[in-house]
């Protein structure tokens, strides 16, 4: 008898889980229909507080709890290693730069000038026998070491302008990460989840912790996706809070996401709240229900029927 008692519980228990989630989501009342689906706060906006770049933490200005402003400084990174690359590489720029200036000072035209036109005028001598062939050889010589020497001082203007270059590069990418070393508040909001800690090294794009701001927060409700059809943006809706005391809150639907969330494992009813009084925590738990309008409700009862005063999906036997 007892085996067979608790075969029959077991049953019932089995039956009242296999039902489907728009049965239990949809709930009827005396003149009307609802949809009571269960909900939680979310901050509207959060960010994480994510390593720009690798490298030692020198300070935390911060700690969990603490309500900070956007752009406040709220980490530092160990300095030592970026500004020694500075150094070095405007100490490299400087000789660069000085090198260039000294050849370009020291460059003269004149003498290529002067034996190119002696090389013309030889080679008219020449012509008219005035000139012997070891003139002529010799003018050509001079013209060709003077144009060697030019092209080597151009040669090395190139080569000093692209390392000038390269170096200017260098300079301003390590500029750029110098800033990073200080990092900034995105947002204002509240600090939470902070795992860092001086003197830990960090690398690029990990956690360290996370901003949130509540003064709005949003409410994220599952939706069977059988119920999808009835439930549409601004539709208004009432949502119970477990908080203490209970807080009750009339508003209306945001927005609809009409796929299915990992986290809820399945399609999200949004609506957003003013909480400026603070009330409302992250992941404070809520019942949210949507009224269903006479239209509605007369589309619901051709797919739903009442059994012991319970709606149910309707059996396709």
């Amino acid at each position: 008898m007892r085996i067979i008692l608790i075969y029959i519980i077991l049953v019932l228990f089995l039956s009242s889980c296999s039902r489907p989630l728009e049965d239990k989501q949809l709930k009827e009342g005396k003149d009307n229909l609802e949809i009571v689906l269960e909900g939680v706060v979310t901050p509207k906006i959060e960010m994480n507080i994510l390593a720009p770049i690798s490298g030692e933490i020198s300070g935390v200005n911060i700690q969990n709890g603490m309500n900070i402003k956007k752009s406040q400084k709220i980490i530092n990174y160990s300095l030592v290693d970026v500004q020694l690359k500075i150094q070095k590489i405007k100490f490299k720029l400087k000789q660069k730069k000085r090198y260039l200036n000294n050849i370009k000072s020291s460059m003269d035209n004149t003498i290529l000038h002067n034996n190119k036109e002696r090389l013309k005028n030889i080679f008219y001598l020449k012509t008219i026998g005035a000139a012997s062939k070891l003139e002529v050889e010799n003018a050509q010589n001079n013209y060709i070491q003077s144009m060697r020497q030019q092209n080597e001082l151009d040669s090395r203007i190139s080569l000093l302008a692209s390392d000038i270059e390269l170096l200017e590069y260098d300079l301003k990418n390590e500029n750029n990460i110098y800033k990073k070393y200080t990092i900034k508040s995105p947002i204002d909001g509240f600090v939470t989840e902070l795992n860092v800690i001086k003197g830990q090294m960090v690398n690029i794009n990990d956690k360290l912790g996370k901003i949130i701001n509540i003064n709005k927060v949003i409410v994220k409700a599952g939706l069977a996706s059988g119920l999808l059809q009835y439930v549409q943006k601004e539709q208004e809706v009432e949502i119970k809070f477990l908080t203490t005391p209970r807080k009750i809150v009339k508003s209306k639907v945001t927005r609809i996401v009409p796929i299915i969330d990992p986290k809820f494992g399945r399609m999200v009813v949004e609506i957003e709240l003013d909480n400026k009084d603070m009330v409302l925590q992250p992941n404070t738990k809520a019942l949210v229900t949507i009224k269903v309008s006479k239209e509605k409700k007369i589309l619901i009862s051709q797919n739903f029927e009442t059994r012991k005063n319970k709606l149910m999906v309707k059996s396709d036997n």
